[in-house]
């Protein structure tokens, strides 16, 4: 073969190589406005092309724009790398084990959604979806296709609803006139206790039931808002005075049930007791004399929850036939 005649060729290898580039190029643009046209509503960053031979991925601008880069700052050939070194750590070893998962043909597509990091070092969301077009004859990815969205407001919103539902769910609890547990489930949560207590013969538990002595009499007096005022006051001091992982609940008017995990009897009198002089020193505002009554009972082997509240209860029952104003455990 002349050296005219290799030349010859290779100046045709050279133009057959642009003819193809042209092509390529225009067939991306048309894709990208087939992409724009196709799926602007739904968050659509466009498809991607992955020649996994020699690393290279082709894709719509929209995904690097998307992250805050121009068109100018990319490089000429951008590789897998250039999106993978922009996941967030903690989704890193996911992404990569479904990629390796899909290149070895365990699973059928390439689908997961991720964090990536922009231009300016927030996080964005991505839904990616894709497969190998196509495999060598042993089985070897050769190329892959696929389309991404950024998903990131649907995630931003989707966490702001759950985070509200999960705020409903705390306050479908609640008490609204106290802000505590409401007597079903004080009640519930005193049961999960005691299921404890029964499976664990080390646990120990304590419940307070405490009242509000002539309730009654005082709204007689001043009024039922200001006996509103003498439960949300006695709401606070019990949640000021319990421990951390102590449950407080509005039983019925005036009445409180307080559940006490790891808390025997005696450390349960005294702080019944602490709440006690708290209440009667308060300040309110008519000039009324608050005091109350509390009965104790901690929880005994085998015990139900129905004999462990009547225990308490006929503690508190004594202390109202004697008096009240006073702690009985």
């Amino acid at each position: 073969m002349t050296e005219n005649i290799l030349q010859q060729e290779v100046e045709d290898l050279k133009k057959e190589l642009e003819s193809v580039k042209r092509l390529n190029k225009e067939l991306l643009k048309l894709q990208e406005e087939q992409d724009s046209l196709d799926f602007a509503w739904s968050g659509n960053l466009g498809h991607w092309y992955w020649d996994f031979t020699v690393n290279r991925v082709t894709f719509n601008p929209m995904k690097a724009m998307a992250l805050g880069f121009t068109k100018e700052e990319l490089p000429e050939y951008v590789d897998f790398q250039f999106f993978t070194d922009r996941l967030h750590p903690d989704d890193y070893e996911r992404v990569m084990d479904a990629m390796r998962d899909h290149l070895s043909n365990k699973t059928p597509v390439w689908e997961v959604r991720y964090r990536i990091k922009t231009k300016d070092g927030q996080y964005r969301t991505y839904y990616d979806r894709g497969k190998v077009t196509k495999r060598s004859d042993e089985g070897a990815p050769l190329f892959l296709s696929g389309i991404v969205f950024d998903i990131t407001d649907y995630e931003d919103e989707r966490r702001r609803l759950l985070e509200e539902n999960k705020e409903w769910a705390i306050q479908s609890r609640k008490d609204s006139l106290t802000g505590l547990y409401n007597r079903a489930n004080i009640l519930f949560e005193l049961g999960k206790l005691v299921n404890e207590a029964q499976v664990g013969a080390d646990k120990t538990l304590s419940i307070l039931l405490l009242d509000i002595d002539n309730l009654s009499h005082q709204n007689s007096l001043f009024g039922p808002l200001f006996g509103d005022e003498i439960i949300k006051k006695a709401s606070q001091i019990i949640e000021d005075t319990i421990k951390p992982e102590d449950l407080a609940g509005n039983f019925e008017g005036g009445k409180f049930m307080i559940v006490m995990p790891n808390t025997t009897k005696d450390s349960a009198h005294q702080t019944a007791e602490r709440i006690r002089q708290k209440l009667a020193s308060a300040d309110y505002s008519e000039p009324a004399e608050v005091t109350s009554s509390a009965g104790i009972a901690q929880y005994m082997l085998k015990e139900t929850v129905s004999q462990l509240f009547n225990r308490a209860d006929r503690m508190l029952y004594k202390v109202k036939t004697n008096g009240k104003n006073q702690v009985e455990s």
